[in-house]
């Protein structure tokens, strides 16, 4: 395939991706062999529905050397590796899906059977743990890809790695990937809960349970609502009818406008619900807040109730959201909103004790993909505590993961997006 030809393939997959729910944003990357000798591949920190062909770098197989002003992904050196091993292959597609991700963190290998096997193979080998983007995480896929002629593999605590003889078996690759991932979840609920159908809902109240021991398992009878909300200069506007959907509406839809420079704020419009105050109290502490979102996805909402902090089992946990989320109390009080500045303080999320979790972000992007990375953490949480639970991602790995991500990635995103 000719350069051109690949570059407006890549492109059309990395948009396919997003559409698929298989990646979000800039996390994950795609890549088409060229040539023996090169590869073409996403750039860094750009957004798939935007890219265009000559957006897409090309990169040397030895040695990972472009030429072009725009950076390749900081994981072109898996990509190397596989076309370096594997001249079967001719299309690459590294991504955070769901289910791959939230079973990564086990890093144990899957054996596949059936249908899915003659599309995969007959096992999912599991690459070791490193930091993102770094030499020791493309020797663990060089070492993996010595081990098995399988097209996927599990980056413990990272995500997956699809490969195909061309786009569409890559694509297929990943779907089935996703399939047998939810399975596996499945098998084991089954196993240790005696039930014989899948239920998400009761694989949630088993994992309550066996967390907090409690056998009332009845949902909390009503949720305090905290609204989602974004900064508007000195005013914020809180949304009383956001959905999961639209969590932003357009502002010519209902809306509740308060002034920041008044305490207790007042609104121009209607009377105010006492939870403004929290977003009220977040817009006044961090400056680098401009969106909020209260989340109640199912999974949030689950792991909310056993009310404890969790760490990170997943990479991009710790670079988005920070080195652990803490716990507030449920009851909404002045103590409360101190509480919450607290524990929010150096993350982008607190979960709040049996009603889902507060996310924010710098912008409404920002909050969106918080709240997204929560409910992936979530899901991990709950999936792999049903194999008795694993340890989280090392502290200073957290914490360095959490650094790099603020300094390079989002701070390249805001200069974006003030210049463009």
């Amino acid at each position: 395939m000719n350069s051109n030809e690949a570059r407006k393939l890549v492109v059309k997959a990395g948009k396919r991706l997003v559409e698929t729910g298989l990646i979000a944003r800039t996390w994950g990357n795609v890549s088409c062999r060229i040539s023996p000798a090169q590869f073409v591949i996403t750039p860094s920190g750009r957004a798939y529905e935007t890219l265009t062909p000559e957006d897409i770098v090309t990169v040397n197989v030895d040695g990972c050397s472009f030429e072009s002003e725009l950076e390749p992904s900081t994981e072109k050196g898996i990509h190397a590796e596989v076309y370096k091993q594997r001249g079967d292959i001719n299309f690459v597609i590294h991504t955070h899906q769901l289910y791959a991700s939230a079973v990564s963190p086990l890093n144990s290998d899957l054996n596949i059977e059936g249908f899915a096997a003659a599309i995969i193979g007959s096992r999912v080998v599991a690459i070791p743990h490193a930091l993102p983007g770094t030499r020791a995480l493309r020797k663990n896929v060089a070492s993996a890809l010595t081990r098995s002629e399988s097209k996927a593999f599990l980056i413990t605590s990272h995500g997956a790695l699809c490969l195909g003889i061309n786009c569409d078996q890559a694509f297929k690759v990943a779907t089935e990937l996703e399939k047998e991932c939810a399975a596996f979840i499945n098998r084991r609920y089954f196993e240790i809960s005696g039930r014989k159908s899948a239920d998400p809902a009761g694989l949630r109240e088993y994992f309550i349970k066996e967390q907090t021991g409690y056998h009332d398992l009845s949902a909390p009878a009503k949720l305090q609502l905290y609204y989602n909300s974004e900064r508007k200069g000195d005013f914020f506007h809180l949304y009383p009818d956001a959905t999961e959907e639209e969590p932003f509406p357009p502002d010519s839809v209902n809306y509740i406008k308060i002034s920041l420079n008044q305490d207790p704020p007042e609104s121009t419009s209607k009377a105010i619900p006492p939870e403004a105050k929290i977003h009220h109290a977040l817009y006044n502490s961090y400056q680098e807040i401009n969106a909020i979102v209260h989340c109640l996805s199912p999974d949030i909402l689950a792991v909310s109730r056993i009310g404890k902090t969790i760490y990170p089992l997943i990479d991009d946990f710790a670079m988005i959201i920070g080195p652990n989320v803490q716990v507030a109390d449920d009851k909404f009080s002045a103590d409360l909103v101190k509480t919450i500045l607290k524990k929010i303080r150096g993350r982008n999320a607190v979960l709040i004790k049996g009603n889902g979790a507060i996310c924010c972000g710098p912008t409404k992007s920002d909050a969106a993909s918080a709240v997204m990375i929560m409910e992936k953490g979530c899901k991990a949480f709950i999936a792999t505590a049903l194999f008795g639970g694993v340890k989280p991602i090392k502290n200073l790995k957290c914490h360095l993961m959490r650094h790099i991500y603020l300094n390079r990635y989002s701070k390249k995103a805001l200069l974006k997006q003030k210049y463009n």
